[in-house]
């Protein structure tokens, strides 16, 4: 991704005292788990969900004995209503933290991260889920992994634990760091069934994101793709400028004039629509593309539109 250099008090902005927003999601698989959640299982149990009829003898449970029901069968029988339980299942946020995740244009990307990350950890405690995170650049991130947890404080605790780690790391971020961890961040949530939030401004090489969506096949990936339109937009009109790659740290001149302005916006827009392509394909949700100022009630209707 090439890009200006960052602005140094960038830092600074990155704060952890903000009310995580809520917003819902919801699924179509059904959770294997046996802990008590919202979820649909196949267990069948004290639930309320009606899956069908059994004997009284594989049953035994008077209390739900259905009389129309038993009158019917042939030979005669006692029938009992059966029910489903509902459970709950993982959360996970898997994070990509190269450097170029670390811009700073029209928004301040590490604060959209920490917002949107800590507000997925509120949602997922407040419907009864477990939430974990993992985070990897070109080696996996130990300050980012949380393990699925139910803790209701959790939302807070990982603001300030993201927070504490952009401002260790400073406005640049390390440069020259790519995601070739990512792949490894997604095995790392192991073969349970679980709905994955994959953030990245996804400026990655093809064989890369080819690995890290094979590696999350057996779960339900939701990317969620950051993009600044400040490194393809409003540039400015005419001279000289020099451009920096903020992975590689590879720089380069380039003569800003009206066409090349043309053709960065048209490329921009062919990259985002070769990028929803490649996710589909791979069997992911549609991505979400958050953009500053996002709201819940936006990423609501968004997962709930894509059930996987």
């Amino acid at each position: 991704m090439m890009a200006n250099s960052s602005a140094p008090s960038a830092v600074s902005r990155v704060h952890s005292a903000f009310e995580p927003a809520l917003f819902f999601y919801t699924i179509q698989w059904r959770s294997k788990s046996y802990h008590a959640g919202a979820t649909l299982t196949a267990h069948h149990g004290n639930g309320s969900d009606f899956a069908g009829f059994s004997s009284l003898l594989a049953c035994p449970d008077p209390k739900r004995i259905d009389i129309r029901a038993s009158v019917r069968t042939v030979p005669r029988q006692w029938l009992v209503r059966t029910y489903l339980e509902r459970a709950a299942i993982h959360v996970f946020a898997i994070v990509d933290l190269s450097s170029s995740m670390f811009f700073d244009g029209e928004s301040n990307m590490r604060q959209q991260v920490t917002e949107f990350v800590s507000s997925l950890a509120w949602s997922a405690t407040r419907q009864g889920d477990a939430f974990g995170m993992r985070a990897a650049a070109d080696t996996s991130i130990p300050a980012w992994q949380v393990m699925p947890t139910f803790q209701p404080g959790t939302a807070h605790m990982i603001a300030q634990q993201m927070t504490r780690y952009w401002q260790a790391a400073g406005a640049s971020g390390g440069e020259g760091k790519g995601a070739t961890a990512m792949p490894e961040a997604m095995e790392a949530i192991g073969p349970q069934r679980a709905l994955v939030f994959l953030l990245s401004d996804f400026y990655w090489a093809d064989d890369l994101l080819q690995k890290t969506l094979q590696a999350g096949q057996g779960h339900d990936v939701i990317p969620v793709v950051l993009r600044d339109r400040s490194a393809t937009e409003g540039l400015p009109a005419f001279g000289w400028a020099r451009l920096r790659d903020m992975e590689t740290g590879e720089e380069r001149s380039w003569m800003l004039r009206r066409r090349l302005h043309q053709q960065i916006v048209a490329n921009a827009q062919q990259q985002k629509q070769a990028l929803n392509a490649q996710l589909l394909k791979a069997g992911t949700r549609a991505p979400l593309w958050l953009s500053p100022g996002w709201r819940a009630e936006d990423v609501s209707r968004h997962l709930m539109e894509t059930m996987a």
